[in-house]
């Protein structure tokens, strides 16, 4: 197969995706410059097979129409870096590019998903199919249905414990033909036997969990999301791409994938710098959560066959770095707010010969610079951003918008003013909780202020959107959390949003 030493309009390229080891296709349709780099557009194909393609395959070759989950027939294109083209994409040959709407869409390189979503998507029930996209298209008709004797949206999407608790027989959820995800804190003994047989309800998020054994084999989720520390074993369905696992665990928790977690991710909020040995040793992607104080030592043992690691700390401190080159097929690695390990504990380039994008932000100052003059040259994708002192881990240790200080999106000036707002209210809330009674007006006042307080930040210029306003409300939260204010918190958490003009 040929290799060429540039792109060029009209090239189609193959890859092999790794799950299924099928190979599918991509074709260049535009050159520029975009964001001051070099970028082009890809549009995936309509190829799917065993074998690689050939030049002479390329006339039957077709643009790929996507109708999997929320997409209705739509072309799939994207601007991705050229610098960051996988180098070991297979040339196959020159074609006519057809014409497309203009792309508007930013990212990577393509992995072959979209091919498999389709593949799979092609295999399942029509009349759920039909039914979904049906629901989808007319969500916001008003179409209503009566389900526990209540009149609700028929073309739902989401469900929680309001509606489970309320309804008798699980079947009446069949009213609901656009439904994709469930949440609850509670158990349903027809809960499973549903998931079952909706082939579209790909996403399960379940707080609480009692159940010892957790059997999910059967069903077709994409996603789930559990806490309990009473839960022992977790099975899981070969659609399975992504499991999040929050809270406490037990000691002695297995999770039972079909592919003993190849090609899924596991998403894991840190407690008591503790991970169970799941005996999912063929995982490729992991996401540690809320690190506060967490070593290394285990990761190599327990997931060997890593090839993507991403840790997030609260921020926190990380020991055993040098670990990490023991994973010799590693080819993402990030960093963000994680202290304590110095240039000297971080593998060499040499010890991970896959890698390809390391990424640190919010890291020590010292270690950060030495690990980019080390990498520097050596990897293709190598980010170094929001180098801190011992002085700032010092002053932010417990500041819930510390991730703030240095983003694009916040000024600087705001950022310091947001803080002093944030302390402020601590000191507040902290003094009346000291009384041996609670003065709910007082706190009420405490929580107005807070918001008002961010309704005049927000002014000339703006810069509240949605991640912003989140982090606010989390930051306010996490005082009620740390004073144990429970009784009212609800009925204060309206007021703010009552009171709130971002």
């Amino acid at each position: 197969m040929k290799q060429k030493q540039s792109l060029e309009v009209g090239d189609v390229y193959a890859l092999q995706e790794r799950e299924t080891g099928k190979w599918f296709t991509f074709q260049i349709v535009q050159i520029g410059e975009q964001l001051g780099e070099e970028y082009a557009v890809f549009v995936d194909l309509d190829y799917w097979d065993e074998k690689i393609p050939e030049e002479r395959d390329l006339k039957k070759i077709s643009y790929l129409l996507l109708n999997h989950h929320n997409w209705n027939n739509e072309i799939c294109r994207c601007w991705a870096p050229v610098k960051f083209f996988p180098s070991h994409a297979m040339f196959i040959g020159n074609m006519i590019v057809r014409p497309i709407e203009e792309c508007r869409r930013f990212g990577n390189w393509p992995d072959g998903i979209q091919q498999k979503w389709q593949d799979k998507w092609e295999k399942l029930p029509k009349d759920q199919v039909l039914a979904f996209k049906d629901a989808l298209g007319k969500f916001n008709e008003g179409e209503t249905v009566i389900v526990a004797g209540k009149e609700m949206n028929k073309n739902l999407c989401g469900l929680f414990d309001d509606t489970l608790s309320a309804i008798k027989d699980f079947s009446e959820l069949d009213k609901f033909p656009g439904l994709a995800r469930i949440s609850t804190s509670k158990d349903y003994p027809q809960l499973i036997p549903f998931l079952e047989r909706r082939f579209l309800v790909h996403e399960l998020v379940w707080d609480n969990c009692s159940r010892r054994k957790l059997d999910l084999s059967r069903t077709h989720l994409e996603e789930l999301e559990i806490s309990g520390i009473d839960v022992e074993d977790i099975y899981l369905p070969s659609s399975i791409n992504k499991l999040t696992l929050k809270g406490k665990m037990s000691p002695i928790l297995r999770v039972h994938s079909p592919n003993d977690g190849y090609y899924m991710a596991l998403w894991v909020e840190m407690q008591d710098g503790f991970i169970p040995d799941l005996g999912l040793k063929r995982l490729t992607e992991l996401h540690l959560d809320s690190i506060q104080d967490y070593s290394l030592c285990n990761i190599p043992s327990q997931f060997p066959c890593l090839m993507k690691l991403w840790m997030t700390g609260k921020p926190g401190y990380i020991h055993d770095v040098a670990e990490i080159a023991k994973l010799p097929e590693l080819e993402t690695l990030t960093f963000w707010d994680l202290f304590d390990f110095s240039a000297d504990d971080f593998p060499r380039p040499e010890s991970l010969p896959q890698l390809r994008s390391l990424w640190l932000e919010s890291v020590p100052a010292e270690a950060g610079k030495k690990i980019k003059k080390l990498y520097k040259g050596k990897i293709r994708d190598l980010q170094v951003l929001k180098l801190r002192s011992d002085e700032w881990l010092h002053e932010n240790l417990n500041n819930p918008l510390r991730h703030w200080d240095g983003s694009e999106f916040v000024p600087k000036s705001k950022y310091k003013k947001s803080v002093a707002l944030w302390k402020d209210t601590r000191r507040r809330i902290l003094e009346e909780m000291s009384h041996s009674e609670i003065d709910f007006s007082a706190v009420n006042r405490i929580a107005i202020d807070y918001v008002e307080g961010f309704n005049k930040l927000d002014r000339r210029p703006p810069f509240i959107e949605t991640e912003e306003r989140e982090d606010i409300i989390n930051a306010f939260e996490q005082i009620l959390d740390e004073v144990g204010f429970h009784q009212g918190r609800k009925e204060l958490m309206l007021l703010m949003e009552e009171k709130r003009n971002w």
